[in-house]
Protein backbone atom coordinates (compact mmCIF):
# COMPACT_ATOMS: atom_id res chain seq x y z
CA UNK A 1 0.00 0.00 0.00
CA UNK A 2 1.20 3.11 -1.10
CA UNK A 3 0.79 4.95 2.44
CA UNK A 4 2.15 2.43 4.38
CA UNK A 5 5.49 3.25 2.47
CA UNK A 6 4.84 6.78 2.25
CA UNK A 7 4.43 6.70 5.89
CA UNK A 8 7.49 4.36 6.82
CA UNK A 9 9.32 6.92 4.79
CA UNK A 10 7.97 9.98 6.97
CA UNK A 11 8.86 8.13 10.00
CA UNK A 12 12.39 7.23 9.02
CA UNK A 13 13.48 10.43 7.55
CA UNK A 14 12.38 11.67 11.44
CA UNK A 15 14.00 8.80 13.17
CA UNK A 16 17.61 9.67 11.44
CA UNK A 17 17.04 13.37 11.49
CA UNK A 18 16.61 13.61 15.29
CA UNK A 19 19.12 11.35 16.45
CA UNK A 20 22.25 12.17 13.45
CA UNK A 21 21.65 8.83 11.81
CA UNK A 22 22.54 8.62 8.18
CA UNK A 23 20.94 6.67 5.69
CA UNK A 24 24.29 4.23 5.31
CA UNK A 25 23.75 3.97 8.97
CA UNK A 26 20.04 2.62 8.81
CA UNK A 27 20.50 0.61 6.11
CA UNK A 28 23.60 -1.61 7.28
CA UNK A 29 22.07 -4.25 9.25
CA UNK A 30 25.69 -4.95 10.94
CA UNK A 31 25.93 -1.99 12.89
CA UNK A 32 23.69 -2.27 16.13
CA UNK A 33 22.69 1.50 16.14
CA UNK A 34 21.34 1.27 12.59
CA UNK A 35 19.68 -1.85 13.48
CA UNK A 36 18.13 -0.08 16.62
CA UNK A 37 17.38 2.79 14.25
CA UNK A 38 15.25 0.31 11.72
CA UNK A 39 13.41 -1.22 14.56
CA UNK A 40 12.42 2.42 16.15
CA UNK A 41 11.04 2.90 12.81
CA UNK A 42 8.98 0.09 12.49
CA UNK A 43 7.93 0.66 16.21
CA UNK A 44 6.70 3.13 15.40
CA UNK A 45 5.17 2.60 12.09
CA UNK A 46 3.13 -0.40 14.06
CA UNK A 47 2.00 1.92 16.66
CA UNK A 48 0.69 4.38 13.90
CA UNK A 49 -1.15 1.19 12.17
CA UNK A 50 -2.49 0.32 15.50
CA UNK A 51 -3.71 3.99 16.51
CA UNK A 52 -5.25 4.04 12.78
CA UNK A 53 -7.15 1.01 13.62
CA UNK A 54 -8.15 2.35 16.81
CA UNK A 55 -9.68 5.53 15.49
CA UNK A 56 -11.68 3.63 13.30
CA UNK A 57 -13.66 1.46 16.20
CA UNK A 58 -14.06 4.34 18.74
CA UNK A 59 -13.59 7.70 16.87
CA UNK A 60 -16.86 9.91 15.79
CA UNK A 61 -17.68 13.25 14.21
CA UNK A 62 -17.78 14.65 17.67
CA UNK A 63 -14.45 13.02 19.25
CA UNK A 64 -11.67 12.15 16.52
CA UNK A 65 -8.78 10.91 18.61
CA UNK A 66 -6.74 13.18 16.90
CA UNK A 67 -2.99 12.49 17.01
CA UNK A 68 -1.66 11.55 20.45
CA UNK A 69 -5.33 11.31 21.51
CA UNK A 70 -5.70 7.63 20.19
CA UNK A 71 -3.36 6.82 22.12
CA UNK A 72 -4.65 7.90 25.29
CA UNK A 73 -7.64 6.70 24.31
CA UNK A 74 -6.46 3.21 24.08
CA UNK A 75 -4.22 3.12 27.33
CA UNK A 76 -7.81 4.37 28.41
CA UNK A 77 -10.15 1.20 27.45
CA UNK A 78 -7.28 -0.83 28.56
CA UNK A 79 -6.21 0.14 32.03
CA UNK A 80 -9.42 2.53 33.07
CA UNK A 81 -6.64 4.91 34.24
CA UNK A 82 -8.26 8.48 34.59
CA UNK A 83 -6.87 10.81 31.36
CA UNK A 84 -4.79 13.11 33.24
CA UNK A 85 -2.50 9.77 34.63
CA UNK A 86 -2.59 8.73 31.09
CA UNK A 87 -1.28 12.19 29.96
CA UNK A 88 1.64 12.06 32.09
CA UNK A 89 3.11 9.11 31.05
CA UNK A 90 6.23 9.36 28.99
CA UNK A 91 6.11 7.78 25.11
CA UNK A 92 8.22 5.16 26.67
CA UNK A 93 6.28 4.47 29.64
CA UNK A 94 2.94 4.19 27.43
CA UNK A 95 4.83 1.91 25.10
CA UNK A 96 5.46 -0.40 27.73
CA UNK A 97 1.93 -0.14 29.19
CA UNK A 98 0.44 -1.21 25.40
CA UNK A 99 3.60 -4.13 24.98
CA UNK A 100 1.58 -6.60 24.14
CA UNK A 101 -0.09 -4.85 20.94
CA UNK A 102 2.78 -5.05 18.80
CA UNK A 103 3.22 -8.88 18.69
CA UNK A 104 2.62 -10.59 15.08
CA UNK A 105 -0.56 -11.56 16.11
CA UNK A 106 -2.34 -8.35 16.71
CA UNK A 107 -0.84 -6.92 13.48
CA UNK A 108 -2.71 -7.27 10.01
CA UNK A 109 -1.47 -9.13 7.42
CA UNK A 110 0.05 -6.13 5.21
CA UNK A 111 1.52 -4.66 8.23
CA UNK A 112 3.21 -7.58 9.30
CA UNK A 113 4.71 -7.81 5.66
CA UNK A 114 5.08 -4.68 5.63
CA UNK A 115 7.77 -4.86 8.23
CA UNK A 116 9.33 -8.29 6.72
CA UNK A 117 9.76 -6.41 3.23
CA UNK A 118 11.81 -3.55 5.35
CA UNK A 119 14.26 -5.97 6.86
CA UNK A 120 13.62 -6.23 10.37
CA UNK A 121 15.11 -8.89 12.46
CA UNK A 122 13.78 -10.58 15.28
CA UNK A 123 16.60 -9.57 17.47
CA UNK A 124 15.38 -6.75 20.24
CA UNK A 125 17.68 -3.76 20.45
CA UNK A 126 16.88 -0.80 22.93
CA UNK A 127 14.56 2.00 21.48
CA UNK A 128 14.72 4.12 24.55
CA UNK A 129 17.25 6.23 23.86
CA UNK A 130 15.63 7.45 20.89
CA UNK A 131 14.03 11.12 21.07
CA UNK A 132 10.89 11.46 22.01
CA UNK A 133 10.48 13.68 18.89
CA UNK A 134 10.66 10.26 16.67
CA UNK A 135 6.74 9.87 17.02
CA UNK A 136 4.74 12.91 15.46
CA UNK A 137 1.29 11.81 15.98
CA UNK A 138 -0.65 14.43 13.56
CA UNK A 139 2.08 14.26 11.02
CA UNK A 140 1.47 10.52 10.50
CA UNK A 141 -2.12 10.66 10.88
CA UNK A 142 -2.54 13.02 7.87
CA UNK A 143 -0.26 10.30 6.06
CA UNK A 144 -2.55 7.85 6.97
CA UNK A 145 -5.53 9.61 5.80
CA UNK A 146 -4.70 10.27 2.02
Amino acid sequence: MQKFDDLWQAIETRVCENNDITHEELTNETTARGSAAKQRVAHIFTLEVLLSRHREKYASPYVALAGEEALWHLIFKRTGWKPFEIKQLSFSDAMFVIAELFRDENLPADVRGMLRANGLRDQSYSIYDFSEKDWAPRDNENILKR
